[in-house]
C-alpha cells in the first residue's frame, strides 16, 4: 500500500472531479502508458475545469474587437488587461501582439484561478449603438452578462412597460379555473 501522505495528495488533487471522470482518466492512462500513473498523468486526461473564462485564443478574438472604437466589447478583466499590454505592439506586429497577449492573459488567468476569483465580465462601450446592442445581446445569450445589467447598458432591451389591468386578470383567472375544473380527473 502507498503511504497515507501519497493517498491524501491524490485525493486533494482529484477532489474537484467525479469518480467516473477519474476512472476514465486512469483507464486512458493505462491504455496509453506502460508506467504507473502519477497525479499529473491523471489530471492531464481529465476535462478542464471551466470557470467561465475563455481560453487564450478565444480571448484574443474577443479582444481584437476592441481595436475598432465603434465596437462594444464584453470581455473578462484579464482579457482587457492583457489587451492593454499587447496593444502597444499591435499596429506594427500582430503576431507579436498575439503572443504577448496570450502570455499575459494566461498569466493573469492563472493568478486569478489560484486566488479563486470568479470570472468578471466587463463591458467596454463602443460608439455605435447598433453594434452595442448586438454585443450586449450576445453577452446575455451566452451568460456573460445578466439581463438587468444589459438593460442599463442598452435601454432598448428593456421590455415595454405594460399597465396591469386587474379586471382582465380576474377574467383570465376565472377562465383558467373553469378550464381546469372541466378537465376530467383520471381514475
Amino acid at each position: 500500500l502507498p503511504p497515507v501522505e501519497s493517498l491524501e495528495l491524490w485525493l486533494t488533487i482529484l477532489e474537484p472531479y467525479s469518480i467516473e471522470q477519474v476512472r476514465a482518466a486512469l483507464s486512458q492512462h493505462m491504455r496509453e502508458s506502460k508506467f504507473p500513473p502519477v497525479p499529473a498523468d491523471v489530471v492531464t486526461r481529465l476535462p478542464k475545469e471551466s470557470d467561465g473564462r475563455p481560453d487564450a485564443n478565444e480571448a484574443w478574438a474577443i479582444a481584437l474587437r476592441g481595436r475598432d472604437e465603434r465596437e462594444t466589447v464584453v470581455w473578462t478583466q484579464e482579457c482587457a488587461e492583457a489587451f492593454g499590454i499587447a496593444s502597444s505592439v499591435l499596429d506594427g506586429d500582430e503576431t507579436g501582439a498575439r503572443m504577448a497577449f496570450k502570455a499575459a492573459y494566461e498569466r493573469l488567468v492563472e493568478r486569478a484561478r489560484d486566488e479563486k476569483r470568479p470570472a468578471q465580465w466587463v463591458t467596454s462601450l463602443g460608439h455605435d449603438p447598433d453594434l452595442r446592442e448586438i454585443a450586449v445581446t450576445e453577452a446575455v445569450r451566452t451568460g456573460r452578462m445578466q439581463l438587468a445589467h444589459a438593460r442599463r447598458v442598452v435601454p432598448a432591451l428593456a421590455a415595454p412597460e405594460v399597465a396591469y389591468d386587474t379586471r382582465i386578470a380576474s377574467q383570465n383567472l376565472a377562465r383558467l379555473r373553469q378550464l381546469t375544473a372541466s378537465i376530467s380527473k383520471p381514475g
